[in-house]
């Protein structure tokens, strides 16, 4: 016997729902490159604030030398505990059936793209002005503070070293597969590469385990592995400087307030029928998301500030 399959409006429009949301999440993926190295939770529905604890380390000093059928003086355990709440972020792209009808492409689709992109550049923003907040710094050309520095103080290979070696000397964690994170811009990049000796740079290809690599990442140097991000947010000075961001594992922590971080609202233009659209003539493509950042090992996280080679 035949089956017959049917549907309602109501369960097509949350598939439509869905898929427009997975076309928003692949577009977003590949332009994310400051979230891929904070751990990101979800926050439960009808909780506001979300809470990270950190312990602090317990010294060698306070582990003592034992005296039979005695108890060591017992010692407190510091705990600190961080808060974030959420910051919604969105963007409404307005849509004409005449556009709709006339487009020599798919326009909801496309469209559904580049607010994706859009959204993966805010969240990117988002992330690293919290994380580029913190207090360990190093400024290029030996300067002492971002005012100082002048256009000839470019990164170098040393500057990675001496960010690396911080990291280890406060025993920072490192990623799966060995070393620490490394975002910096191009124009940055190509300084690093255009002052490092060809004995110190590895290539990402030549990795012994290449199903680690990060999205964006194009080599490694002294234990720092280099990801190349086109969205780093630049400070203004006396130059534009341009942050170089160290980071081990659990430096910071990103919260959602939505299941698939970023929802997508689709109100074709025949659809959207109401007073003020009596004709069908206006649609919608947008985007949202409620998200919230918190740095929460700042003894993990390494800015170097330096001037980059205009091309």
């Amino acid at each position: 016997m035949a089956t017959t399959t049917t549907s309602n409006l109501e369960s097509s429009q949350k598939a439509l729902g869905i898929y427009y949301d997975t076309r928003v999440i692949e577009s977003l993926q590949p332009h994310l490159y400051f979230e891929q190295f904070g751990t990101v939770e979800t926050v439960p529905q009808g909780n506001y604030t979300s809470r990270f604890f950190t312990f602090n380390k317990i010294t060698t000093a306070s582990v003592v030398s034992l005296t039979e059928g005695t108890p060591p003086t017992a010692i407190a355990v510091s705990v600190n505990a961080i808060d974030t709440t959420p910051t919604q972020y969105g963007v409404n792209v307005e849509l004409t059936d005449l556009v709709a009808l006339t487009a020599v492409f798919d326009l909801i689709n496309t469209t559904l793209n580049e607010v994706g992109k859009a959204m993966a550049r805010k969240i990117d923003e988002v992330i690293q002005t919290v994380v580029n907040a913190g207090t360990n710094v190093i400024y290029a050309g030996g300067k002492t503070s971002r005012a100082a520095l002048a256009a000839g103080d470019l990164i170098d290979a040393m500057l990675i070293l001496r960010g690396v070696q911080k990291l280890r000397n406060n025993a920072a964690p490192e990623y799966t597969g060995g070393g620490y994170a490394c975002v910096l811009h191009p124009s940055v990049g190509f300084d690093l590469m255009s002052n490092t000796s060809s004995g110190q740079w590895i290539d990402v290809h030549k990795y012994a385990q290449p199903q680690n690599i990060f999205n964006g990442e194009i080599g490694s140097l002294a234990g720092a592995r280099i990801v190349q991000s086109p969205n780093v947010v630049t400070f203004a000075s006396t130059v534009t400087v341009y942050p170089t961001t160290l980071i081990g594992a659990d430096a910071y922590r990103i919260s959602y307030w939505l299941a698939g971080k970023v929802n997508s609202y689709v109100l074709p233009p025949e659809s959207n029928l109401s007073v003020s659209n009596p004709l069908g003539q206006k649609g919608s493509v947008g985007a949202k998301t409620n998200m919230g950042v918190a740095r929460t090992q700042e003894e993990r996280l390494v800015r170097i500030e330096s001037a980059a080679t205009a091309l």
